[in-house]
């Protein structure tokens, strides 16, 4: 499982300065995001969410 913790502090001790890096920043937000509620569907309620249905996003 990745450390989503030294993502984040990451990012924020390295704020974008340029339009592509803040495109890349708000890139990395949303897949962090997608990640965690996938995880967290994995772990809540009783239908487990079957591995095969989470699909990752490219980064542009």
């Amino acid at each position: 499982m990745p450390d989503y913790g030294e993502i984040l502090a990451f990012l924020a001790a390295n704020p974008p300065q340029a339009e592509a890096e803040r495109e890349l920043h708000a890139s990395l937000l949303e897949l962090l995001a997608k990640c965690l509620r996938a995880e967290q569907l994995v772990t809540d309620g009783d239908d487990m969410l079957d591995p095969g249905e989470i699909r990752w996003v490219s980064v542009n």
